[in-house]
């Protein structure tokens, strides 16, 4: 699972419907390598300024999400999330660091999102500490309450206080699977043809955290 070798993702049919579902083995893209997502500050369009801030580090940008966002989505759905505006993207490889930096008595998480066509229309990537009904899933927001469609999915993303994570997101829209690995390992997946393409943002439902060197292929 830890060897990506190839520009598409097979995700094994499930033949027998008592049976678990497969995992998707999926690999890197080999096209153009993109950078510099933190270059420009206001290529990201957050959905409650106050709530972020940039912060740089070594000589790095690092985004920061410090505080619960002041805005209430109109339908069920990440309260913490924003979106880079300058492109869109119909299927990627997306990789970027993570940083978890609230840790509570709750379920906390940190998202990313994707196919973004408005706050009423995307996929999100729910990386929370604990599976359930709706934390640690892939969810479809589609002019309705977010919509869990995990095919197969740990028991839980396994965040450590003060480490950055590795986190992986690819989405192929031709064949609706999509793959998230953290650190390496794959923690979800999911099949759905619903949404082809659009803008990426990050953040988390209602937590806190930090991101650095994204880049997608």
């Amino acid at each position: 699972m830890k060897k990506w070798i190839a520009m598409t993702i097979a995700l094994a049919a499930v033949a027998d419907a008592e049976s678990p579902p497969k995992r998707i083995v999926g690999t890197q893209g080999t096209g153009v390598v993109e950078r510099g997502f933190f270059d420009d500050k206001d290529a990201w369009k957050p959905g409650d300024p106050a709530a972020w801030k940039w912060e740089e580090r070594e000589g790095e940008r690092v985004l920061c999400l410090v505080k619960q966002s002041k805005v209430k989505p109109p339908v069920r759905s990440p309260f913490n999330l924003i979106w880079f505006e300058k492109k869109s993207w119909e299927g990627f490889d997306l990789q970027v660091e993570v940083r978890l930096t609230k840790f509570d008595k709750g379920n906390n998480d940190l998202c990313v999102a994707f196919a973004g066509k408005g706050p009423q229309e995307f996929y999100y990537a729910h990386l929370g500490e604990k599976a359930d009904q709706v934390h640690h899933q892939i969810h479809l927001v589609n002019h309705a309450d977010r919509k869990p469609i995990t095919v197969w999915r740990s028991e839980g993303t396994p965040w450590k206080e003060g480490t950055w994570h590795k986190l992986r997101v690819v989405h192929r829209p031709a064949t609706g699977e999509i793959a998230v690995m953290f650190d390496g390992e794959s923690v979800l997946t999911a099949a759905d043809k619903t949404l082809t393409g659009g803008k990426i943002g990050l953040g988390s439902f209602d937590d806190t955290g930090e991101f650095r060197r994204i880049i997608i292929r």
